[in-house]
C-alpha cells in the first residue's frame, strides 16, 4: 500500500505548488515530511534485508543502488525541461557553471540560499524545482548506513537533529532553513523511519532507542504544538506543516507497514509517484506558456491539465527509463545477498 500512499503524497506536493491549500495549511510540506520518513524506512529495509552487512562493499553498493533510483528519471525530466525552456525561452533561463553543476549533482540545490540571493523556484535557477528535497535525501543516504549499523551514531544524530529542529521551531535558529529545508534539522525524521522498520518488520533486534525514539519524538511534538500555539508561533512558515507532517505521517507509515492488504498495481502506482513529483513544474510551465497567458482557463481545468501532463511524463519515465534501470537495480540487490 506504500505505492498508493506515495502517489497521494506526490499529488499533495503538486497541488501545493499550484497554490492549493486547506485553510492556509500547505499539504505539500507535510507530504515531503512523510517522504523523508518513508525514505528512512526503505533504506533500513535495504540495509538489513536486501544488502548484506557482511559485505565490505555494502555501503558503496547501497549508494549505487540509490543513485540508480534517483538520477535516471531525474535526468529524463531535466532533459525534457531543458528542451522546453530552450525551445520557448520560457522564464528566460540562465545557464551558468553554477546552475548547470547544481542541477546535475542535485545536492547543491539544497543550499541555493548560499549560492544565490533568492530561493524562489525560478526557471533561471531551477530546472526541476522540487529537486532541492532530493538533495536532502541524497545527503541522508550518505549518513543512514551508519545510523542503521552503528547505534552510537544513531543516538547522537537523532538527538542532535531533534534539538536543532526544536530550536528552529522556536526561532532560535533560522526557522525555514533548519526547521524544514536543511538536513541537520530534519534528519531525525529519517531516523524515525528506520526505527519504524526495525520495530515492525525488523529481525527482532531493535534496541531501546528504536522502541522509544519515535514515541518520545511524538510526545515532544504534541507538546510543541500546544506551546507554539499558545505563543502564536505555530503559524510561522512551515512550522505547523512540518510538525503535523510527522504527527500525521508517523501513524500512517506504521499502519501501512503492518498492513497485509494487497492492492493491484501498488508498485506501478508507487513508481509513477516519483515522476509526478519531478515533472509537475514542467507541466505547470507548459500550461502557462501555451494556454494560460490570458488566465481564461478555470482553476479546475488548470489543475486537471497540469496533473494529466505530469502523469504523462511520469508514465513515459517509468516505461522508457525506470523499467530498464529497475531490472539492473534488482539484480544488484540480489547479488548482494
Amino acid at each position: 500500500m506504500f505505492g498508493y500512499y506515495r502517489f497521494f503524497l506526490a499529488c499533495l506536493v503538486l497541488m501545493s505548488h499550484l497554490g492549493v491549500s486547506l485553510q492556509g495549511f500547505n499539504g505539500g510540506v507535510a507530504a515531503v515530511i512523510s517522504f523523508y520518513m518513508l525514505s528512512g524506512f526503505v533504506v533500513c529495509k535495504l540495509l538489513t534485508s536486501v544488502f548484506s552487512s557482511n559485505n565490505k562493499l555494502v555501503y558503496f553498493r547501497f549508494l549505487y543502488e540509490r543513485a540508480l533510483r534517483i538520477f535516471p528519471q531525474y535526468f529524463f525530466i531535466m532533459g525534457a525541461t531543458i528542451v522546453f525552456l530552450l525551445g520557448t525561452n520560457f522564464g528566460k533561463p540562465v545557464f551558468t557553471v553554477i546552475t548547470v553543476v547544481s542541477n546535475i549533482f542535485i545536492i547543491p540545490l539544497n543550499y541555493s540560499m548560499l549560492l544565490d540571493n533568492s530561493i524562489l523556484q525560478d526557471p533561471k535557477w531551477w530546472l526541476v524545482p522540487p529537486a532541492w528535497s532530493l538533495g536532502v535525501e541524497l545527503q541522508a543516504y550518505l549518513l543512514l548506513p551508519f545510523v542503521v549499523y552503528l547505534k552510537p551514531v544513531k543516538i547522537v544524530l537523532g538527538v542532535l537533529s531533534l534539538c536543532i529542529f526544536i530550536l528552529a521551531s522556536f526561532g532560535q535558529l533560522h526557522t525555514h532553513f533548519f526547521g524544514y529545508r536543511l538536513l541537520p534539522g530534519i534528519f531525525f525524521i529519517f531516523i524515525i523511519g528506520t526505527s519504524i522498520y526495525k520495530n515492525n518488520l525488523g529481525d527482532g533486534k531493535e534496541d531501546f532507542f528504536d522502541k522509544f525514539f519515535s514515541k518520545v519524538v511524538y510526545a515532544i511534538l504534541v507538546a510543541m504544538v500546544i506551546i507554539l500555539g499558545a505563543k502564536g508561533m505555530l503559524l510561522v512558515q512551515f512550522v505547523r506543516e512540518t510538525i503535523l507532517g510527522v504527527l500525521i505521517g508517523m501513524p500512517i507509515v506504521i499502519y501501512l507497514s503492518n498492513s497485509t492488504i494487497k492492492i493491484p498495481f501498488n508498485r506501478f502506482i508507487g513508481d509513477l509517484s516519483y515522476g509526478l513529483f519531478l515533472s509537475h513544474f514542467l507541466a505547470k510551465w507548459m500550461v502557462a506558456h501555451y494556454s494560460l497567458a490570458d488566465r481564461s482557463i478555470s482553476l479546475f481545468l488548470y489543475l486537471l491539465t497540469v496533473f494529466a501532463l505530469s502523469l504523462l511524463f511520469s508514465v513515459l519515465g517509468v516505461l522508457l527509463v525506470e523499467k530498464n534501470i529497475n531490472k539492473y537495480r534488482f539484480k544488484l540487490s540480489v547479488s548482494s545477498r
